[in-house]
């Protein structure tokens, strides 16, 4: 996972909470404030991510914390995945900016550990991949998540990789994407990879003899995926490229794209649309 300095991830986790607190908590200024201990209890069955950024979070604002659990445990309905102790008034107001986030990457961990072990039994190098398709200011715990659950993290940012796509090719007015692609690897630096995504398998024979790194088949039909496959096998020994597949997979439909020679599935579902695993913070009375 890239590293992200502490004192960093503290003051980002610190403008998640201000966003909630920008005029003060009117409940909690008439409550109490006592010292007391809370405790983190998952509500369903699943893996638990954002623990590390809680733990930041609380110690941040004075409080002391237990984990229980870690970040990629399994848990269960009432478990108890981490103990916060001290001011009632602080845990009232941390709780929810708490919550959103674990439940959130928890959800992402959940489904990305789901479909990482239906792929496991077909084809140990496949790997399931997530997309930029994030939360603004959010993508690193989104990535973070997607790791935890034994995904691929795939571009952190547009700097990352040359991922050529169909708005890409439709600026270059009508050249063939063989030049196309020629240019972009005249003009790139060698540390860079390229990724083209194709949408027909008349365009992937014509990149195929290009030699990008990765080749990304773009809602293809499994049926379509297996002849662009045997074509590559029957004509490139050497220097194949990754083949990347993407658009429409899902869990209810992936073990049909489970087809040797694939080497990564992304799945933008893992960050956009993923339904978060359900927490709730309880304080002992």
């Amino acid at each position: 996972m890239a590293y992200f300095p502490p004192k960093l991830l503290e003051k980002k986790l610190l403008q998640f909470l201000q966003e909630d607190l920008e005029f003060g908590d009117v409940t909690t200024d008439i409550t109490p404030d006592r010292i007391v201990q809370a405790n983190l209890i998952a509500k369903e069955q699943g893996y638990v991510c954002g623990l590390e950024f809680a733990l930041i979070l609380l110690e941040a604002v004075g409080l002391e914390v237990k984990t229980i659990k870690h970040d990629g445990d399994q848990v269960v309905q009432n478990d108890i995945v981490l103990t916060i102790g001290g001011s009632s008034k602080m845990i009232l107001m941390v709780e929810r900016t708490i919550l959103n986030i674990i439940m959130r990457l928890s959800g992402i961990t959940t489904q990305t550990k789901r479909l990482v072990n239906m792929v496991a039994t077909s084809d140990a190098s496949l790997r399931i991949a997530s997309t930029r398709k994030t939360t603004p200011g959010f993508r690193y715990f989104e990535k973070y998540a997607v790791k935890v659950g034994g995904g691929d993290t795939h571009r952190w940012s547009l700097s990352d990789e040359i991922l050529i796509k169909e708005n890409h090719l439709a600026i270059f007015e009508g050249e063939s994407i063989a030049k196309i692609l020629t240019k972009y690897q005249q003009l790139s630096s060698f540390s860079k990879k390229i990724d083209i995504e194709v949408e027909t398998l008349e365009e992937f024979k014509n990149v195929l003899n290009l030699h990008p790194d990765v080749i990304m088949l773009d809602n293809f039909t499994p049926e379509k995926i297996q002849q662009a496959i045997s074509f590559m096998n029957d004509r490139i020994t050497e220097r194949k490229p990754l083949i990347e597949i993407s658009g429409g997979i899902k869990t209810e439909n992936i073990e049909k794209y489970l087809i040797k020679g694939i080497d990564i599935i992304s799945i933008g579902a893992l960050t956009h649309s993923v339904r978060s695993l359900d927490f709730s913070l309880k304080i002992q009375t």
